[in-house]
């Protein structure tokens, strides 16, 4: 059995509080609350059951509700740093109403507390990036939209959603790399094109995880008769590209657009500082044609 230094108390639960006030609960596929343990490095204080002792994880108890277990999981390594796992979407759907949700870790030794230090869970002295978060998995409707969550970042001041991207941009030390100017050739015709955004530039790698950067990629070029079929025009495009052919001062030229579109997921901290992961659809340009 694991023994303790008497004049220690023991730190034998921990609590961990989250706002999900913020979450919208609809598109919502799952949830996870993930706890860094790192690693201890003196054998003399692991425990000697190591393999069946275990960490287990409850609802906060309440006045009108006892701490109920929603799950237990067994440490069988302490010598590496690991996120430590909890699926909480059971509870989560019987909460989603709540504006907090609340829990408590303990670890177990042959049904004795052991002291959560021993075992690399000490929250004292962690930076950010080894805080224990919570995760919510969603996916977007259709008209979801990632502006949303600019938006909402933006705070609840005079300021615009363009004036806190731009300020953003200007609070980072890095200038934009320079881009040189293409040199002036004839305009090819529609097809996709690389466009590579880079969401640490841009000032937003203090809130967006992961990816931080992708290829979104965009479409350009003229539109001109006849329309190649695997741009596949639509027959409007088809009849106005005849017209603009026959007198472009009558009838301006069909677009070169993106025709199909496929999602990205991001990891991100949402306003309540929540960490999100989140599958935004339109995001990367499969293909390109004119309509």
């Amino acid at each position: 059995m694991f023994k303790v230094d008497e004049h220690v108390p023991l730190l034998k639960r921990q609590r961990y509080y989250f706002n999900i006030s913020s979450l919208e609960k609809e598109g919502l596929l799952g949830a996870e609350l993930r706890i860094l343990r790192k690693p201890f490095t003196d054998p003399l204080r692991i425990p000697a059951t190591e393999g069946r002792n275990g960490i287990q994880l409850y609802t906060c108890a309440t006045s009108k509700q006892r701490a109920m277990l929603l799950q237990s999981q067994p440490i069988e390594d302490h010598s590496v740093p690991k996120w430590e796992v909890f699926d909480i979407w059971k509870l989560f759907k019987s909460f989603r109403n709540t504006v907090q949700l609340c829990f408590e870790l303990e670890a177990i030794d042959q049904g004795h507390p052991l002291d959560l230090r021993s075992l690399g869970l000490d929250r004292s002295g962690r930076q950010n990036k080894e805080k224990a978060f919570f995760v919510a998995f969603s996916r977007t409707k259709k008209h979801g939209l990632f502006y949303n969550e600019i938006k909402a970042r933006s705070g609840h001041n005079n300021k615009t959603v363009y004036e806190y991207l731009f300020t953003q941009r200007r609070m980072r030390r890095a200038p934009l790399p320079r881009v040189k100017k293409p040199s002036r050739s004839p305009k090819t015709r529609c097809n996709r094109k690389q466009l590579h955004v880079n969401f640490k530039d841009m000032g937003w790698d203090d809130w967006i995880i992961a990816p931080l950067e992708y290829e979104a990629f965009h479409c350009d070029g003229i539109c001109d008769f006849p329309i190649r079929s695997h741009l596949e025009p639509t027959n409007h495009a088809i009849i106005q590209t005849l017209m603009n052919s026959m007198d472009s001062h009558s009838t301006p030229p069909t677009c070169c657009v993106p025709t199909r579109l496929s999602p990205i997921s991001i990891l991100y901290i949402d306003s309540a500082n929540n960490v999100v992961y989140k599958q935004y659809e339109d995001m990367v340009v499969e293909s390109c044609g004119c309509r």
